[in-house]
Formats: structure tokens, sequence, C-alpha cells
């Protein structure tokens, strides 16, 4: 009978415990749909897609709701004003981002990292996105784009899948500059260092794992002991993708200070060593750890994010032809010679439109703009308590029809010198704000615009049979085009 009485007292226990914690956007009277006592609201998130369980319940509860990413309690906000005071005016209070289910426990890179640590990181990397070393990198990237169009000229005509190529070009151009690797990711489809990027992306789609982590926080800990048995069984795309970084590093010290390359790498293995003109002094190196996270940190996200944005803009042109003949006449105008400079691709007004309408249609990013408050606030009389976690629901912001004018349509005019200053401050964060914005924010636009720039010096892009006026998205902590981007291009007439 006694233990009776105890069990029924523990499930009577554990029951009253789930109903409190899951009562807590209640007790705050922040909206939201209706949690299971056990798995939250992961189940409708893991049926329709993050991306979609946000977009239905923020048209259903307005700019600011609750919901639970399995045990997790999160707090979604579309409103501009509230998102200026987490990512930027009330920042110090707001440093660290929400927990990754799968981020390891150390190590966590630039993007994971918070407090100190983070903005130790953020010092000794910033250096690395100066105007002075993107236009050391232009020549690198450019290199690659070479590649990029001579792959585009063998598809002429034929109906293909360009975020295919967009992702080869983003990860030979991040391996190039980040790190110095010259990869054959562009001409070699089963070169391994891309099957292991894409083993690893395909993998966070598939795997029961994260939703695991997220009913189950602690299962973490189990997950992470394990994974030196898995890469023994060469199941670890992770793991060998470490181990090739470890190995640069080694090569890059071996080489010395003295040996100056233009890239990431160089400045965290000799953080005090950039020669004479340099500003950096005293600056503590990087432990190989911490050099590893750093160095994974930016591939996947040099690698992910921009092939994205690359692939939207391309689908925007083959469904847009007015936007499409506009531009090509200022890359005619602009970009006169073959020879393209980091001068010429930076004096594009319109280009720079375009891509803002499509960084507002699509805002890749827009799931990982997170903040955990070390302290309770109240905005706009919503109560936001210390600890929980804030997510940024910028797709939402971006297509919210009171911030917006029909939001869904591709208009770039929107963002004209004449049309900018309309725009409502802080409704429009393709790459976060604040502090913790995207450092490399200007990089990636470098690359975008080469890219496309000159292919439309001898192509157009085209709709093919199996191009679709709405692409189906999936998200993978950045979202992405679930099935490609299938069209054509053509070769344009001599000018």
């Amino acid at each position: 009978m006694f233990f009776i009485a105890l069990l029924l007292a523990v499930v009577v226990s554990g029951y009253l415990f789930l109903k409190w914690h899951f009562s807590v956007f209640k007790r705050l009277a922040i909206p939201g749909p209706d949690p299971c006592l056990v798995t939250g609201n992961l189940l409708p998130i893991l049926k329709r897609g993050q991306l979609e369980a946000m977009c239905s319940w923020e048209r259903q509860y307005g700019r600011v709701f609750g919901y639970y990413e399995g045990w997790t309690p999160v707090i979604s906000v579309a409103d501009p004003d509230i998102l200026r005071e987490i990512l930027v005016k009330d920042f110090n209070n707001y440093r660290s981002r929400k927990p990754f289910p799968l981020a390891p426990r150390k190590s966590l890179g630039l993007f994971l990292e918070n407090g100190d640590q983070w903005k130790r990181s953020r010092a000794s990397l910033t250096p690395a996105f100066s105007t002075g070393k993107l236009r050391q990198m232009f020549s690198q990237i450019n290199d690659s784009v070479d590649h990029l169009v001579c792959n585009t000229e063998g598809k002429c005509g034929e109906s293909f899948d360009i975020y295919n190529l967009y992702q080869r070009l983003t990860l030979d151009v991040i391996g190039r500059c980040a790190f110095g690797l010259q990869t054959n990711v562009q001409t070699d489809e089963n070169d391994d260092f891309l099957l292991n990027i894409r083993v690893l992306f395909d993998g966070l789609s598939k795997t029961i794992i994260q939703p695991l982590v997220m009913l189950v926080p602690f299962f973490s800990h189990f997950l992470f002991a394990l994974k030196n048995l898995v890469f023994l069984f060469g199941m670890n795309p992770v793991m060998r993708l470490r181990n090739q970084m470890r190995e640069v590093v080694r090569v890059r010290k071996q080489m010395g200070h003295e040996n100056i390359m233009p890239d990431l790498v160089q400045l965290m293995v000799f953080p005090n060593c950039e020669g004479s003109k340099s500003t950096r002094k005293n600056i503590e190196p990087m432990s190989d750890r911490e050099i590893v996270a750093q160095s994974m940190t930016f591939l996947l996200a040099g690698y992910e994010t921009t092939s994205a944005v690359l692939a939207f803009l391309t689908h925007a042109l083959a469904t847009n032809d007015d936007v499409q003949n506009k531009l090509c006449e200022e890359v005619d105008e602009v970009l006169k010679s073959k020879e393209v400079t980091y001068e010429m691709v930076n004096k594009m007004p319109f280009f720079d439109t375009v891509i803002d309408e499509v960084c507002r249609l699509y805002p890749t990013a827009s799931m990982i703009v997170t903040r955990v408050g070390a302290k309770e606030r109240v905005y706009n009389g919503v109560r936001l308590p210390a600890g929980m976690a804030i997510q940024g629901n910028v797709w939402a912001l971006h297509r919210d029809p009171e911030l917006w004018e029909e939001p869904e349509e591709f208009r770039p005019e929107r963002f004209s010198a004449e049309n900018k200053p309309n725009i409502k401050p802080y409704s429009y964060l393709p790459f976060g704000a604040g502090p913790r914005m995207c450092i490399g924010m200007r990089f990636a636009l470098l690359e975008i615009k080469v890219a496309v720039g000159r292919i439309l010096q001898n192509f157009t892009f085209a709709k093919s049979c199996e191009t679709t006026d709405k692409l189906t998205l999936i998200t993978r902590g950045a979202i992405v085009p679930r099935n490609g981007v299938n069209l054509k291009v053509m070769r344009r007439h001599s000018i």
C-alpha cells in the first residue's frame, strides 16, 4: 500500500509540475497555441515544419505569441519596436542567444558563444571582414566565380537545379577565403569536402535526434558523450570536418606568421602579426579548439545561407522578366569589360534594391535571430522573464501587411533611394541587428553580386517546365529551397 501511495504521489506531483511548466504563457498573459503536457508544441512543428507553424501561429495570435519548442518555452516577436529594444537599445541584457539543440557543450564558435567569450571572439574576428580584407579576397571570389560561369555555360539551354551550383560555389569561396583551401568542389561533385557538408545538412532536416533533444534537453549530454564512438564507425561528418580544420591549423602554424595570407585562419592563428599598419595589439591568441570551432561556424554559415540567397535571387529574376531586364541594363552599363573589379560591383544601386527585396521575401536566417535576457523586461506591455528564449520572427516581420504594401509581391523599388526612408526602422532584419548582427554580411553580399553580375554578363535566367512560381521551403537552421531551384539559363545576344 505504501508503494502504491508513493507512486500515486509521484504521478500527481509530476502532473502538477507539467501543468505549471506548460502554463507559463497563461501566467504572462501571452497568447499562443495550447501545448501538450508531454511534447509542448513540438508535434505541430515537426508535422508542418517550423516556418509554416510559426507563420500560422502569427496569423492567429499576432505579432507576439508564446509556444513550446518541446520542453523549452519560446516567445516569438515580430514587433519592430520590441525587437529594437531587444537587439539594440537593451543589448547588454540580451547578449546571449537561445541555445541550439544540437550545439556542443564546448567550443561553440561565434554564432553560439555568449557573454565575454562572444565579446572576445567578435573583437578578434571583425577585422577579417573589413573593407581592406574584402578587397584582398575579391580576386579569390572572382576566381571561384570563373568556375561557376563555366558550369553555368555547360548547362545553357537545359533545365537544371542552379541551387546545386550555388552550393558548390559558396563552399569553394568560403574554403578559399576563410581557410586558404584550394578545393575541387566545383569541378567534382563527389569531392569529399562537399559530400561531408551535404551529409551534415541533409541530416539536420531528417534526424530524429534534434526533436528528442528539444523534448528532453538532458538527452544532449548523453548524445555528445557518444560522439567519439560514432566517429569510429565513420558516421559523423562533423568530426570529419573538424579533423580537416585541425589539419589546416597545424599546417598554417608550421608556415609561420611571415607567410601572411588574407584569410580567417591566419587572423586567428597569428592575431598580432598582421603587418606594420595593423592597429591590433596584444590580442590573446585562440586555442586550437577555439580556432576549429570558429572555422566550423564560418564554414557552415558561409555555405548554407549565401547559397540559399543566391538561389532565391535567381528564382526571382527568372519569374520577373521586367526586373531581370532592368538589372541586365545596369550590369551592361557598369560591368562594361570582362574584368570585374571590387569598385564596379559596389556601384550598382538597382542591384542593391533587388538583393534587399529578395532578402525581405526570403530572410534565410529568420529562425536564428534569437536572444535570452539576463533580467526581466517589459516592453509595450509584454513581460519577458529573465532566462526566457526570445525568437525574432523575421519572416512574419518582413511580410506584415501593416508594414509592407502587398508584402507577398516582389518589388525591388521598395528599397530605392526615394522609398527607403519610408521603411519603418527595424521592420527589415535579414541579417539581424545590433552588435550581434551577422559579421559576414558584407562578405556575403559581395559574393552574391559578383556571382550573379558575372552570369548576367552573358546569360539570362528563364523558366523551364520544372520551374514553380512558388518555392517549397524547409528549415534546417537556415530556410532553404526544399527541392532546389529548377530553371534554364539562356545565352544573351551580343550587345
